[in-house]
């Protein structure tokens, strides 16, 4: 379910050739502006939150990550490596926040051969459309993957937060897949929301199926 985001928009990488810098380093290791603080030994404690269809909850869970010291370099932007077992991110990828500090990217291993991908970014605007890629998921009926951010604040357990949406649509223009972050500067990722199709609906609804929820950090 979490891996959804990761394969948001591959051509969305054109983003980094525009935004990268001649620096060799990067805005995530400043744990008191990064949008999303990467240095070594920062931590972030979770409550996840699987749901019923009719909106109960099935299962809560703790769920922490840390930065861990795998570091590596992409056009000339540094890469963090996390530990997330069971959260977010997932353990082996690395995450890098560009130096102009608007968008940060992934990379699933540290030998990854391919090019970095786009987790989230700020924008000038509520609804900008950050970028859009086909989705194959369904042979017979190719769908469009679009993520779109927000210029407006949000308040989510306490933290300011910006906010990106990713639609999944199929070939008749129907959601079938919504995923929400919500990530606050100097602090990192607060929530994410996933939303699936209701089974048997008619009517294409959808309904919250999972959550995580920041519950506490510790930046170095």
């Amino acid at each position: 379910m979490k891996k959804v985001f990761f394969l948001v928009v591959p051509v969305l990488v054109f983003i980094w050739g525009c935004s990268k810098t001649s620096s060799t380093t990067s805005a995530g290791s400043n744990s008191t502006t990064s949008i999303l603080p990467l240095k070594a030994g920062n931590s972030w404690i979770y409550q996840d939150s699987i749901f019923n269809t009719d909106g109960t909850v099935r299962e809560v869970y703790a769920d922490s990550s840390y930065i861990n010291s795998q570091i590596t370099s992409r056009s000339g932007v540094t890469f963090y490596g996390i530990t997330d077992s069971l959260g977010w991110f997932g353990t082996g990828s690395l995450l890098a926040v560009d130096p102009t500090n608007t968008t940060i990217y992934g990379l699933d291993s540290i030998n990854s051969l391919n090019s970095p991908y786009l987790i989230f970014a700020l924008t000038p605007s509520d609804g900008y459309l950050i970028g859009s890629s086909q989705d194959f998921s369904n042979a017979n009926c190719i769908g469009l993957d679009a993520l779109y951010g927000f210029a407006s604040t949000y308040s989510v357990a306490s933290y300011t937060c910006y906010k990106n949406i990713e639609y999944i649509k199929d070939c008749n223009g129907n959601i079938t897949y919504t995923t929400v972050s919500y990530y606050s500067p100097g602090v990192g990722l607060v929530r994410v929301e996933e939303y699936s199709p209701v089974p048997g609906s008619t009517t294409n609804a959808l309904y919250l199926d999972y959550s995580q929820t920041l519950k506490s950090v510790k930046l170095k």
